[in-house]
Formats: C-alpha cells, sequence, structure tokens
C-alpha cells in the first residue's frame, strides 16, 4: 500500500474541484449554496445527493453514501486509494514523490501489462476491418450491429492458425512472455502459441474501462462456442460483468438493468438503444457479481433464454441472490418464449417492444421462487413436504430477517406446512431520543459532529480533554483522531475521512447545518459534565480530586443555567 506525505494529498485536492468530476457521472442543478442530483450509488426518484463546493464534499442523504473526491472515485469506478491518488495527481499534473510508492515495480508491471492489452485491443480491432476480417465482419453484420457500435465496443477478430500475436506485437522473448502472462499465448511443444484463432472478439473491461481480458465467439461448429481469457491478477471471470463500464452512467440514468446471458444480447440491446444491459462471463452468475448488480440497480430485470438452461441460469441466480438481498431490493425475472433469446426477440420486436414485454411479463423475485420450488418440488403431499425443506434451505441464506419472514409466511402458505423460524431473536432497543438515537448518545455524535465540522474548536477544549469517553469506540477512535489533527492541515474533513473511509457520519456531519459556537460550548459542557459523573461512579479518587470534581461540576451548572 502506497503511503502519501499528507502535504501531496492536500495538494491534490486542492488542484481537483469535486462538482466538475462528479458532474461527469451525475446531472447536477445549483441549489442553494450546494450542487443537487440523484444518487448514483442507490435507486432513487428524486434528489438527495448533495455536493458541496465549498466543502469539496458530496453526501446522499437517501442511503448515507458521502465522501470527497478520493471516496467518490473509490466507490463510483473501483480504484484503490493509491489509484485514485495517482488519477488525479495526473489530472492536476501532480507528479507522485516516489517515496510514496514502495510497490512501484508491481504498478509499473500492471500498468505495462494493461499497456499490452489495449494494444491486443487494437490489433484485434484492425484485423476485423481489415480482408483477413472478412469473416469476423459478415458475422456481426449478419447479427444487425452497426459499424459503429462495432468501433465503440472495439470489437475484433482473431485470425485463424498461429503467430498472429507474434506477428502484431514483435517476436522478442520478453514481449512473448508477457503476452502469456496476461493469458494471450500458451506454451506448446513448438513454443508459444495463440489462445485465440478464428473467433470474434470482445474486449473485456474492468469497472475502470480498462480492458482485462477477451471473450472470443467462434464463427462455425467447434467447442467451446466462447472461450474466456484465464484467469490472470486483473482478470477474474466471477468478478468481471460485461457491459458494466460501458453501460453504468447509462444504467443509472434510466434507470433500467437488464441482466442477459451473454455478450451478444448485451450488444443487441444496445444496437436498439438499449445500453442497460449487462452479462456474466460465460459462467453461471456469482454472489459477488449480484451484488455489484444491486449495488447499481436495485429492481434489475434477470432476463434469461425461454429453455431449459435459461430456466437453470434465472434458478442459479436466484439462489446466488438471497444473501444479498434485502426488503429495499426489487429484481425481477423475465423468462422468453421458447427458442428465443434477447437477440432474435429484438431483432423481430424491436426495443419498444421488448421493454413492453419486461413491463408486462417480468415476474417479481418473491413469484419466481415460489414458482421454481412448486416446479422442483413436484405435486401432492410429498412434493410439499419436499419444497417446504428446500424453501427452508433456501431461507437460511438469507441475511435480511424482515425478509426472510415475510418470504417464510408465502411459502407456508403455498405448502400449507410450518416452516422453521430461522429469525435470530432481535436485541433489545435502547431507549431513543431525537431522530431515533438515544438522547445520551445524540449528545456524544453532536459534539463530535461539532469538532468535526471546525476541528479548530480543539484549543477551545478544557484540560483533560482527551480523556472524555463516548460510550462508543468508533466515537471514541474518530474523536482521539479530531485532537490530533495538525493545525496546518489544509483539509481535515479529508483527513478523517480518509483514516475512517467506513463511518458515513463524518461526510453527513460535514454537510449539515454548522453547530454555531454558542451550541458548541453548551456541549461541551454537557460531555464534561458527564465525564465528570462517570470519574465519580468510578472511585478510587483521592479526597482532594472529588472536591475538585464536584466544585467544577457545581461551576459547570451554573454556566449551563445561564
Amino acid at each position: 500500500m502506497a503511503h502519501f506525505p499528507s502535504s501531496f494529498l492536500d495538494e491534490v485536492l486542492s488542484r481537483t474541484d469535486i462538482v466538475e468530476l462528479i458532474a461527469h457521472h451525475v446531472q447536477l442543478k445549483k441549489s442553494g449554496n450546494n450542487f443537487m442530483g440523484l444518487c448514483p450509488f442507490h435507486h432513487e426518484k428524486s434528489p438527495s445527493f448533495s455536493v458541496s463546493a465549498d466543502k469539496q464534499l458530496f453526501y446522499c442523504f437517501g442511503c448515507g453514501k458521502g465522501g470527497g473526491a478520493f471516496q467518490f472515485l473509490m466507490d463510483h469506478d473501483g480504484y484503490s486509494f493509491p489509484e485514485v491518488v495517482e488519477y488525479l495527481a495526473e489530472k492536476a499534473g501532480l507528479t507522485v514523490p516516489q517515496s510514496a510508492a514502495p510497490d512501484a515495480d508491481e504498478q509499473a508491471k500492471r500498468k505495462r501489462a494493461l499497456d499490452l492489452l489495449d494494444r491486443v485491443t487494437e490489433a484485434f480491432a484492425k484485423v476485423l476491418v481489415a480482408e483477413e476480417g472478412l469473416a469476423g465482419r459478415d458475422y456481426f453484420h449478419r447479427r444487425k450491429l452497426p459499424d459503429d457500435l462495432i468501433r465503440k465496443y472495439r470489437l475484433g477478430f482473431a485470425p485463424p492458425g498461429y503467430g498472429f500475436l507474434a506477428r502484431s506485437m514483435g517476436r522478442d522473448e520478453r514481449v512473448l512472455a508477457q503476452l502469456e502472462a496476461v493469458g494471450l499465448l500458451f506454451k506448446g511443444e513448438r513454443g508459444y502459441a495463440d489462445r485465440f484463432r478464428g473467433r470474434v472478439i470482445f474486449p473485456i473491461r474492468d469497472r475502470r474501462g480498462q480492458v482485462v481480458g477477451f471473450g472470443g465467439r467462434i464463427l462455425d461448429q467447434g467447442e467451446p462456442k466462447y472461450l474466456n481469457s484465464p484467469e490472470t491478477p486483473f482478470f477474474h471471470k466471477s468478478d468481471l460483468l460485461y457491459g458494466f463500464s460501458e453501460h453504468r452512467d447509462e444504467i443509472r440514468k434510466r434507470k433500467l438493468l437488464l441482466v442477459v446471458e451473454g455478450y451478444m444480447d448485451v450488444l443487441a440491446l444496445a444496437a436498439h438503444d438499449l445500453p442497460v444491459g449487462l452479462a456474466p462471463l460465460g459462467t453461471a452468475i456469482g454472489e459477488r457479481q449480484v451484488r455489484e448488480i444491486l449495488r447499481l440497480n436495485d429492481a434489475p430485470v434477470f432476463c434469461f433464454d425461454g429453455d431449459r438452461a435459461g430456466k437453470q441460469a434465472s434458478w442459479r441466480a436466484l439462489e446466488r441472490m438471497l444473501p444479498v438481498l434485502d426488503a429495499e431490493h426489487g429484481p425481477r425475472f423475465l423468462y422468453l418464449p421458447e427458442g428465443e433469446d434477447p437477440d432474435s426477440l429484438l431483432q423481430r420486436e424491436g426495443g419498444a417492444a421488448f421493454i413492453q414485454r419486461i413491463e408486462n411479463e417480468a415476474k417479481p423475485v418473491l413469484k419466481t421462487w415460489i414458482d421454481g420450488l412448486l416446479n422442483l418440488a413436484g405435486r401432492g403431499p410429498e412434493g410439499r413436504a419436499r419444497m417446504a425443506k428446500k424453501a427452508d434451505a433456501m431461507l437460511a441464506t438469507m441475511k435480511d430477517d424482515y425478509l426472510r419472514q415475510a418470504w417464510r409466511l408465502e411459502a407456508e402458505n403455498v405448502t400449507k406446512l410450518h416452516l422453521k423460524d430461522a429469525v435470530k431473536p432481535r436485541k433489545a432497543t435502547p431507549r431513543r431520543g431525537i431522530g431515533g438515537i438515544a438522547p445520551d448518545a445524540k449528545l456524544r455524535e453532536d459534539f463530535v459532529a461539532a469538532l468535526v465540522q471546525n476541528p479548530a474548536r480543539v484549543q477551545a477544549l478544557p484540560a483533560g480533554a482527551e480523556q472524555f469517553f463516548l460510550d462508543d469506540d468508533g466515537l471514541n477512535q474518530l474523536y482521539t483522531r479530531v485532537l490530533h489533527i495538525s493545525a496546518d492541515d489544509k483539509h481535515p474533513i479529508q483527513t478523517l475521512i480518509n483514516a475512517f473511509p467506513e463511518d458515513e457520519r463524518i461526510p453527513r456531519w460535514a454537510t449539515q447545518a454548522e453547530t454555531t459556537d454558542d451550541e458548541f460550548c453548551g456541549l461541551l459542557l454537557a460531555i464534561e459534565q458527564e465525564n465528570i459523573k462517570r470519574r465519580l461512579r468510578q472511585g478510587d479518587l483521592s479526597t482532594e480530586e472529588i472536591t475538585r470534581l464536584k466544585r467544577r461540576e457545581i461551576e459547570i451548572n451554573r454556566q449551563r443555567r445561564g
């Protein structure tokens, strides 16, 4: 992990306009001192996503996601922290200090590999438009893909036979070894050989839009029909979705996501002005992919072929979905007519009719689950028993207690049998106060929030304030960090966000109405009084210390009464 000097991070942030950065992904409108838009991290109908030009922060009042420029790119585009710092530094014309990159050799190796994959992508694309790519062009044109779409998705063709990559990239042993490392060559008895031959090529990008591997489809008969790059340090089939980087912004804009089975289905949708399709890479969809889908859109439509294989694929997707499903999600499943796939239906019906089919025929996930259980279990008392057992096993994987209860009741209604109650007993909830927070907890949060909003207030804290105890490990850690923020830190809030990237309270506090100085004084007195009472209860104090604390408590009471 790279360690960047705080002065360098300050300089990167000073040269980055978060409003301009986010406006590339979210349509923002001026609203008072801030900018508002639809949150890119969850599905919503009215804007609750706020960007502050003054504070250089974003915060969603709907889902609680927030932070600065670093956090936005890490959450939205999947950058690691070192990568986002280097990316923004490059945009700002800054050179990353060498001391900040102890893993510089590894980073350079990765960059060379990704650059090589990009060059290979270009080589495949050039073959497609050349004379030797005629068979590939004919295939794409038969599938009704227009030339501009072929260029946009950088589709290509790997000619038959061996030696194409060596001719295109060079026969230097180091280059050939690197091509092998990224999965494009393999070593046979006669040396290096091309993995992709006589296939149309689909470049596969990661979340940042970088080509990390390829999918290849054979033109005629043969096996395998589809061939993907092998696993490499940056190509993991279970993590990637075809079309993700190309369609992410459009999916959020249109509030529509279609999960389909293959590359050509994704491209056929795009060719009919529906650039909202995603597909797994030729394998059954996994839990990490489902999590990414639901994060991008909470009501995706899983659209599978109407044959037996399509129904099996949809059931596997449903099973992978259960551990990450919650009551806020509303996925649906659409089964196409027997013998049809999205590509064939789009060719015959067009995009508008396809959308209409989704609206009329897509079934909610719960209905899909019940119907699937009925098909698996069969009829009669034995079938109902089998269905109950299968339902029990599947419900046990669900994490959302309330959703699990709702599904269990539906399954019991169908089977007429009592299922196991896998709902864990809920802990007693604490006494609630304003905003759903226990009164004492709210006091402590408000106190730390006032310091986060203006860390200079640390100077006004009394002697011994570093020993204040806030009855919350996370809050205590944050409070301690606030106390040690450097006085010359130009971006103290960003420093805190970097230190506690998972704590959504920091950007929320930073973007809400600032606590006034008078309000802060009241909070400070209340916190000091609370800590005095705690110390007196603990005992083991000298008579002199007890007297001092009691006198201070009397003084605080007098000040609080005004």
